[in-house]
């Protein structure tokens, strides 16, 4: 394959496999201590937050409050290493977003040791407005450029009860509204040096509404706390869209080679796909935290999702398993520190050596650094987290991989008032 055929592949490929991220579940943390902690808190979860990490730490919660948080900044960089001849490709996402809100009622008075929570959360978001350009004579290539641009999320909203049955021992159900939401439009022009050009659009929409049970165990041994969470998910409706729209003066399908033609092709194509997804993962999740001293809480969690194959094979998704820790001390009565560790590896393949079109496998491990300002009746944390990752992609068709760095960072800050 000359040069030429190459760049022109490279084009295509960097349309079809641009599509928002569903394939990690730990890109965005929530919950004003849980951030703090990693996400390590299935055996504390003792605030409203406890409607994702454990329904039955709510049971334990200390009084009623109500507490919010948002993403002053977000970043994510995806970098192809030596993509195009011994050029990097770059991918930037950025925005901000609320990921978590929500109000833990004690209704001790109703039923003694009985609590309920509720919050809207935000599992993940992702604004990308890129445009890339790119000229390379030698490689025949006068222009490529690309702009493309993605407005994704996963929302959700849900309400969860616990009631302790033992004077340490406690049992939640939860019920949550999830939705996902992924629009991507990319556009490409490329222009070679012989007067060959392609031109190309591309849509693609991916909307999901499921409803997510939870089912929540927490006990407590003197210092030590134990906790385990099991999810359930159903489709209650989903589509995914996809069209494209092609113009190009030369032939590489019928014939294979680059042929000019007097008159450009036009081609368009639009599908609807009802059933993109047709299942998604259950989940579980058990945790460990033990308060050593009245300044230091040290947790760890692990968590364990399942395979979800049954739709289109492009969301595919492998089991997967995630780990998180952290520690919350306090520095003086009023300001505690809390540190975190995670990973947040990648449900798709391995991309392998002498295959084609595959997607992007980039596992993540991140850590965690807020401080709070705590008095006898709210709280105030601010901090970083922060995630770095490698691993395979093709971004251009044939066999080649190339290399993947990434990064992304998240500077938040939360609030929370007990009533």
């Amino acid at each position: 394959m000359n040069r030429l055929l190459a760049i022109c592949l490279i084009s295509l490929s960097f349309a079809s496999t641009s599509m928002a991220d569903i394939f990690h579940y730990n890109n965005l943390l929530v919950g004003e201590r849980a951030m703090g902690l990693g996400g390590a808190f299935t055996a504390v979860s003792d605030d409203a937050s406890g409607i994702m990490y454990n329904p039955a730490g709510i049971a334990f919660a200390i009084s009623n409050d109500i507490s919010g948080s948002a993403n002053a900044f977000y970043q994510r960089t995806i970098t192809y290493k030596e993509t195009i001849g011994q050029e990097d490709f770059i991918e930037k996402s950025n925005g901000n977003t609320a990921p978590f809100f929500g109000s833990l009622l004690k209704l001790d008075h109703i039923i003694d040791g009985l609590a309920l929570a509720f919050g809207m959360v935000n599992l993940d978001s992702e604004l990308k407005n890129q445009n890339d350009f790119i000229a390379n004579e030698s490689l025949g290539l006068q222009r490529f450029h690309r702009t493309a641009n993605i407005r994704a999320g996963t929302m959700g909203g849900g309400v969860a009860a616990a009631l302790r049955i033992f004077s340490g021992t406690a049992i939640g159900i939860g019920v949550n509204v999830v939705t996902i939401d992924e629009l991507v439009q990319e556009y490409q022009h490329v222009a070679y040096n012989d007067g060959r050009f392609l031109a190309q659009n591309i849509r693609t929409h991916l909307q999901v509404n499921t409803m997510e049970y939870s089912f929540g165990l927490q006990t407590a041994f003197g210092q030590l706390s134990l906790g385990t969470n099991v999810k359930v998910r159903t489709i209650l409706s989903e589509s995914y869209d996809s069209g494209m729209d092609q113009t190009k003066n030369f032939d590489d399908v019928f014939t294979g080679s680059l042929a000019m033609l007097p008159v450009p092709i036009e081609t368009f194509s639009n599908q609807t796909d009802k059933e993109p997804l047709k299942s998604l993962p259950w989940e579980v999740k058990v945790g460990m935290a033990w308060f050593a001293s009245a300044r230091l809480l040290l947790t760890a969690d692990v968590s364990y999702v399942a395979e979800a194959k049954e739709g289109s094979s492009q969301f595919d998704r492998n089991e997967v398993t995630n780990f998180a820790t952290g520690a919350e001390y306090y520095i003086t009565p009023s300001v505690p520190v809390r540190v975190g560790a995670f990973t947040n590896n990648d449900t798709r393949d391995e991309v392998e050596d002498d295959k084609s079109g595959q997607a992007d496998h980039i596992d993540f491990v991140g850590t965690s650094l807020f401080f709070a300002w705590v008095q006898p009746n709210s709280q105030i944390s601010l901090g970083t987290v922060y995630q770095v990752g490698e691993g395979k992609a093709q971004k251009t068709t044939g066999s080649a991989t190339q290399d993947v760095e990434a990064e992304s960072i998240t500077f938040a800050f939360s609030a929370t008032h007990s009533l």
